[in-house]
């Protein structure tokens, strides 16, 4: 029995026990997490309401923010140095007060895992103050964005775009907002350039409205304009064609066109050889000075500037020829080339030269050694060449085979009026101021030269000739034959020209002599015109 009653006393003593460890356990988790609770990864096992705000916050101990700057340096940034925390609101109460702590038994058994999301938040002066801390935002080597632009000109080179220089300077506004936006999103890393905290060039060489303002620079600047004067080249370039521009502040640009023309007209004056006197080596071995005459270059000046200017507009590459009102030959003080007719008035005597080589050579009649009628000296082209042509003056008028003007109405041409050429027959019975030639010396100068051809007049006293050349009845009378020959289909379209050339050409034959008549071979087709000109 005592036993009994010792063993029962024992039960209820420990009874007793259990329940007050009961009691008191169940009064301590009134005030504190169950046993075996965790918020995800934090484990809050009889934690108080501080503790589990502690607790949770103890997380961010480790927490850092790197910061990456556009050089590739590192900068970090801890919770603590901007008193970062979470905020739990009297997290620690609610799970308290939500436990049923009659049943703490079973949570020493069961592990029990919470879900919950806080934001976060710092101490806004801690933060401010951190931010004037960066060593980004302190650099005492800050390099100031600058935005692309057009350089000066730069000679040979043109205009070129200066890329742009992004710099390090920070804007402290942006900054600030990516770095809270960081911290409170719990992000390890922060890109200062990729997050744009840096304050950029506005303009970028990329720019398609900059590439466009050099490139229409450039396309004055790239004008490449070559003359080729004999051997000497003349280069308009960029260098010259930047000297005439004018860039307004709408960015267009001004050619002074006056410069332009200035420029060209420079150049005439250096080239340009019309009206400039020559000295000419003669076939006689003699040199002389030959001051008139009016061959030569003679540029356009005013034309060529007006091309110049189209061309600049445009940039053009090219090689050029200026806008002459005659040309010359070759350029330099030869500029008569190497095809010329030689005309010595003192010897009354000519040569031909064609490539350098002489053609022929022949005796003539120049103009009466009179001032109104003497053939004047000077370089001369020959402006033109003509079949058939009739010479018309004061007081003659005269049909001529081939007529070669070169200085007014003075030219070279056929004389079938006169039988004896040279000497100094000019000087009684001298031409209008015209160089007569024997019939088939002016054919043979006309099929050889074409317009523009030098004709070289000069005087060189003592080679004084008196050396004869004479024309015979066959050559007089192959005016006429010749004539005849050219005299073409008659039709009614022709009938007025006819009547003039037929007309001409009877008169002439009419003129001949009995013995030169004879040499007229084709007579009959002169007669057959006629006949057919009346039946019209």
């Amino acid at each position: 029995m005592k036993t009994k009653k010792v063993i029962l006393i024992s039960a209820a003593s420990l009874m007793g026990v259990l329940v007050a460890v009961y009691v008191v356990m169940a009064l301590f988790f009134t005030k504190h997490v169950f046993m075996n609770t965790s918020l995800k990864n934090i484990n809050l096992s009889g934690c108080s309401t501080s503790a589990v705000d502690k607790r949770i916050n103890n997380t961010l101990a480790d927490y850092v923010l790197t910061l990456k700057t556009r050089d590739d340096d590192t900068e970090a940034i801890k919770a603590q140095d901007v008193s970062l925390r979470y905020v739990t609101e009297g997290y620690g109460n609610k799970i308290i007060s939500s436990q049923k702590v009659l049943l703490w038994p079973v949570h020493l058994f069961r592990k029990d895992v919470l879900s919950a999301d806080f934001e976060l938040e710092y101490d806004k002066d801690a933060f401010d103050k951190m931010i004037k801390t960066l060593e980004c935002v302190r650099n005492t080597t800050v390099v100031e964005p600058k935005d692309a632009y057009i350089s000066d000109y730069i000679p040979g080179e043109g205009f070129q775009i200066i890329p742009e220089v992004s710099g390090n300077m920070i804007d402290t506004h942006i900054l600030s907002e990516k770095i809270s936006e960081a911290l409170i999103n719990m992000e390890e890393t922060l890109d200062l350039e990729d997050s744009g905290c840096y304050i950029e060039p506005k303009t970028y060489a990329s720019d398609e409205t900059l590439i466009e303002k050099a490139e229409y620079l450039n396309k004055f600047t790239n004008t490449r304009i070559t003359y080729h004067f004999g051997e000497e080249d003349v280069v308009i370039d960029g260098d010259m064609v930047y000297g005439w521009m004018t860039i307004k502040k709408n960015g267009k640009v001004k050619l002074d066109e006056e410069k332009i023309r200035e420029y060209v007209s420079s150049l005439g004056s250096k080239y340009d050889t019309i009206f400039r006197p020559r000295t000419f080596k003669t076939t006689y071995g003699e040199t002389v000075n030959i001051k008139n005459g009016d061959y030569g270059w003679w540029m356009n000046r005013s034309a060529e500037a007006d091309e110049v200017i189209k061309l600049i507009k445009k940039g053009e590459v090219c090689e050029r020829e200026p806008v002459y009102y005659q040309k010359a030959a070759a350029y330099g003080s030869k500029d008569y080339g190497d095809t010329y007719v030689e005309v010595n008035l003192t010897a009354q005597h000519l040569f031909f030269y064609k490539d350098g080589q002489l053609v022929l050579e022949s005796d003539f009649v120049s103009g009466k050694d009179t001032p109104e009628r003497r053939t004047p000296d000077g370089v001369y082209g020959i402006t033109y060449k003509e079949r058939d042509a009739t010479l018309v003056g004061e007081d003659y008028e005269t049909p001529v085979s081939y007529w070669m003007p070169f200085n007014g109405n003075i030219g070279l041409h056929d004389a079938t009026w006169r039988s004896k050429f040279g000497s100094n027959l000019y000087k009684a019975n001298g031409s209008h101021g015209c160089v007569n030639l024997p019939f088939y010396i002016a054919q043979k100068i006309y099929e050889n030269v074409d317009k523009g051809t030098a004709v070289i007049c000069y005087e060189l006293p003592g080679t004084q000739s008196s050396s004869i050349t004479s024309q015979g009845d066959k050559e007089i009378a192959q005016f006429v034959v010749d004539a005849i020959e050219r005299i073409g289909p008659v039709d009614k379209s022709r009938k007025a020209t006819l009547q003039k050339t037929l007309a001409r050409i009877r008169q002439c034959y009419n003129e001949l002599t009995s013995s030169q008549k004879r040499y007229v071979k084709n007579l009959k087709k002169l007669q057959e015109a006629e006949n057919e000109l009346k039946n019209l």
